[in-house]
């Protein structure tokens, strides 16, 4: 299930019983489970706000963890 809002687009996905929302940002693929309970096609599009600003946090802490040394 694709939804687009403002200039970006999100993928839902159902795996297992959860709900994943996945999004491109700056070239990277994030990703993050929706809370429990959730589902996307039952939400009202305020939410979309919620998950786009989670997604960019995400992506923001994922550029500034260190790398894995080895």
């Amino acid at each position: 299930m694709e939804r687009t809002h403002k200039e970006s687009q999100v993928l839902f996905q159902k795996l297992g019983n959860a709900w994943y929302v996945f999004t491109e940002v700056n070239d990277d693929i994030i990703y993050s489970a929706l809370p429990a309970g959730m589902d996307p096609r039952e939400t009202d599009m305020e939410l979309y706000e919620v998950i786009e600003e989670h997604l960019n946090k995400i992506s923001l802490e994922q550029r500034r963890s260190p790398e894995p040394s080895l």
